[in-house]
């Protein structure tokens, strides 16, 4: 079974490398993943999302027979019945398509590619992955094979990268179904669960349970992405005429830390004030519960597990997986970011409509908090979100005026 296989080097650089299923890296997809990719100052997560649908596009084209570095080596390009063929398979999740974690044959590749032969056998129900995962794929698999072709053929033009981008979806241009944030029903629902001193605390130890309602603050507080909460140490705390700041620091493969899967500040470092109440639920965590820890003082990393590591990506999300079983609905880091932003554009409105601030200063300030550059598709999509409301409740207004 092929695999990528993450490492992390002598410098504390992460990266990963494409294996075949005998354990051999594959040349081809590694060297690209070293110029096109690590050479060009892409993250780890990149390199292994490009890595895992590469990996996806060799097994499929194993299945239909097609040995793509000797067919570009012979300048045989891929016909556009077989591009089709491809890219109608990345429309469905792995298992289904490789046959694995099922016992049920979902899939049966034909002998010879035919599109009308595809077309037939690969239409399945409820087992299709995003459009977003599909694009991706088809871009990723797009880049890789025109690299492909012009590193053996440098001087031939070939059609295949452009084939396949012609096949892609197109993009959802409504983001508004993918800004999920809490409202205030959900929100006191969560506050009230990770109470650390309620009457049937959520967790055993008094460690997870004030370690995890402080988790909930500073993502709710800060607006941060989970990446740069679990990159918060100690030393990032920083006092400053009477006021404490919480660093947001990006540090690519810091050597200090010991997690494979390092997790990663995407966005800009920024320092941020932190208000009393925050404060206090911080210094108290780091006091009495963190200190208590085994081997808790070999790291400086704010949020650690129970045996004084780091706390994991995956240690994180179970945190949030038991919350959403709790309360039945899907509590997830990255909401809380988007709940801060909505406040964030409540609160604001309030100062632009008293002439103390401008919308663009609004903007301005957004962007530092959260990290982003100004002017950030980022900013702009919170932004644009915020004017749909704004048309929502104009609409309302207009129907109102008609029963007056």
């Amino acid at each position: 079974m092929m695999s990528v296989k993450r490492f992390v080097m002598s410098s504390g650089e992460r990266f990963a490398i494409l294996l075949d299923k005998n354990g051999h890296p594959l040349p081809y997809p590694n060297l690209y993943s070293v110029i096109y990719l690590r050479n060009i100052g892409q993250s780890i997560n990149t390199i292994v999302a490009v890595l895992e649908d590469l990996k996806l596009l060799y097994q499929l084209l194993d299945k239909l027979e097609i040995d793509l570095e000797q067919r570009v080596q012979n300048k045989k390009f891929l016909t556009l019945n077989e591009v089709e063929a491809v890219v109608n398979l990345t429309s469905f999740q792995r298992k289904y398509l490789l046959n694995q974690k099922t016992q049920k044959k979902i899939l049966s590749f034909p002998d010879k590619v035919r599109t009308e032969k595809i077309r037939a056998k690969f239409i399945l129900t409820d087992d299709h992955v995003s459009k977003e995962l599909v694009y991706r794929r088809i871009t990723n698999f797009a880049e890789y094979i025109g690299w492909l072709e012009n590193y053996f053929n440098p001087h031939v033009q070939t059609r295949t990268k452009t084939t396949f981008k012609a096949h892609r979806p197109k993009k959802n241009g409504d983001v508004s179904n993918l800004y999920k944030s809490f409202d205030k029903k959900q929100l006191d629902q969560i506050l009230a669960l990770v109470h650390p001193e309620q009457e049937s605390p959520l967790w055993v130890s008094k460690f997870h349970n004030y370690r995890n309602e402080l988790i909930v603050f500073l993502l709710l507080y800060l607006g941060c992405r989970k990446g740069e909460l679990l990159n918060i140490k100690l030393t990032d705390r920083e006092e400053k005429n009477g006021n404490l700041y919480i660093n947001i620091v990006r540090n690519r493969d810091d050597q200090t830390d010991i997690r494979l899967h390092q997790p990663l500040v995407k966005t800009r470092s920024r320092a941020i004030v932190i208000n009393q109440k925050l404060r206090e639920k911080l210094e108290s965590y780091v006091l009495y519960y963190r200190s208590e820890i085994p081997n808790a003082e070999l790291t400086d990393f704010l949020i650690i597990s129970d045996d004084g590591r780091p706390l994991s990506i995956n240690g994180l999300d179970k945190v949030f997986s038991k919350i959403s079983e709790k309360l039945r609905f899907n509590v997830h880091a990255h909401a809380f970011r988007h709940t801060w932003n909505d406040k964030y554009t409540d609160n604001v409105a309030k100062l632009i409509a008293s002439g103390k601030m401008t919308e663009s200063e609004a903007e301005n300030h957004r962007a530092y908090l959260q990290g982003w550059i100004i002017g950030s598709q980022s900013a702009r999509r919170y932004s644009k979100r915020s004017e749909n409301l704004k048309a929502l409740r104009a609409g309302l207004d207009i129907q109102d005026s008609f029963e007056e």
